[in-house]
């Protein structure tokens, strides 16, 4: 038998014998104090159900009553006359997107000529953007989606998550996004952040060290198997007692998560396809609940057929130079010939007709999100 064991087995004979030989009114009132801490106990169990329950009565769900996504084709850069116009051009759709609080944006390859394989590799990190865009391919689409991927991300991570590339030399003078999730090393009331995943051993039975742009690194209290280089949105839990620790401690959440519990728009997220049809199939997989196509021949936004109370999710659909038809047309295999037959309705850029004889897609993308998003407002507060 250890020594502490001894001392253990030595301070329970002592409380029997005191309890032995105390008289009757200690022994009652023993009985007394152990019935106190009793209740006492039952009592606060009884109080920590009550403050769950009515916590979660009260809870609140900040998620808007409505969604966009945006479905853009990447071949539209191939109009820029130099590298710094096409870095601008593709800072505009993302100023676009995060100023209307878009969800998604779909870039899709209008000649159909980008294959699985090369998205495939794109993922992958072995794209490095040598070729410049051009009507003969379609780097275009790589070219916007690295852009739009780096202004997304909080400045702090991009170091760790974009090497060099040449479709990034000019991102640096773009306007940054100031993103609500672009939070700076001051803002500590703020119990989630973006972080990404570091090349460092942690302690058996945590998670992953992660930096998420504070002085003290951040691990992951479960174990998951996340390589080095990999983003991620944390919770911190220990935001209270932080100083006093050597790292910050929590566990992983989503973006879903934050906008469902604060209301704080997280950013968009960026998908590349082959090609239209692939994006309209979201109506068949009831991704979205409504897909409209933006043309001169469309309606106004405010006549969209849409119910706002199941919250529906809104894809806007943009063509190139040539308009959605031609994009439309180029699809050989669909069933659909028309944009009118593509399409759960069309939109119109402006209300009037365009004074201009041309028109921009990141003209477009400004100018439709700002009246879809105040006609579905407005059908939410009627």
């Amino acid at each position: 038998m250890l020594p502490d064991q001894k001392m253990t087995v030595k301070q329970k004979n002592e409380v029997r014998r005191k309890i032995y030989s105390s008289t009757k009114a200690d022994k009652l009132n023993w009985r007394q104090m152990k019935d106190e801490k009793k209740r006492k106990t039952e009592q606060k169990l009884l109080k920590e159900v009550e403050e769950a329950k009515r916590k979660k009565e009260n809870e609140v769900d900040f998620t808007p009553p409505f969604s966009i996504s945006l479905a853009i084709p990447g071949q539209f850069l191939n109009n820029a006359q130099s590298s710094e116009l096409r870095t601008y051009m593709a800072g505009q759709i993302a100023r676009a997107a995060t100023l209307y609080r878009v969800d998604e944006i779909v870039i899709y390859d209008e000649s159909c000529r980008m294959t699985p394989e090369s998205i495939s590799n794109y993922w992958r990190g072995s794209w490095q953007g040598h070729q410049i865009p051009a009507e003969t391919n379609y780097e275009g689409c790589f070219y916007l989606a690295k852009i739009l991927e780096y202004l997304e991300c909080p400045q702090y991570l991009r170091k760790d998550l974009f090497p060099i590339q040449k479709p990034l030399k000019y991102a640096g003078l773009l306007n940054p996004l100031d993103s609500q999730h672009h939070l700076k090393a001051t803002e500590l009331g703020f119990r989630y952040r973006e972080g990404v995943v570091l090349k460092k051993k942690s302690k058996e039975g945590r998670g992953p060290i992660c930096n998420i742009g504070l002085e003290k690194e951040f691990e992951i209290d479960e174990v998951c198997p996340l390589p080095p280089g990999t983003r991620v949105t944390v919770e911190i839990k220990n935001l209270e007692f932080g100083a006093e620790q050597k790292l910050w401690r929590g566990r992983i959440a989503s973006s879903q998560e934050v906008l469902k519990e604060t209301g704080i728009y997280w950013g968009y997220n960026v998908r590349l396809v082959p090609g239209l049809q692939e994006v309209l199939e979201g109506k068949n997989g009831k991704k979205y609940d409504l897909i409209a196509g933006v043309s001169q021949r469309g309606k106004l936004a405010s006549q969209m057929d849409v119910c706002i109370l199941n919250k529906p999710k809104i894809l806007l659909v943009f063509g190139g130079v040539a308009g959605v038809d031609a994009a439309v047309e180029s699809e050989e295999l669909a069933e659909w010939r028309r944009a009118e037959d593509a399409f759960d309705c069309l939109i119109r850029t402006t209300a009037q007709p365009n004074g201009s004889r041309s028109e921009r897609v990141e003209e477009n993308v400004l100018a439709v999100l700002a009246q879809v998003q105040m006609s579905l407002q407005a059908m939410h507060e009627l």
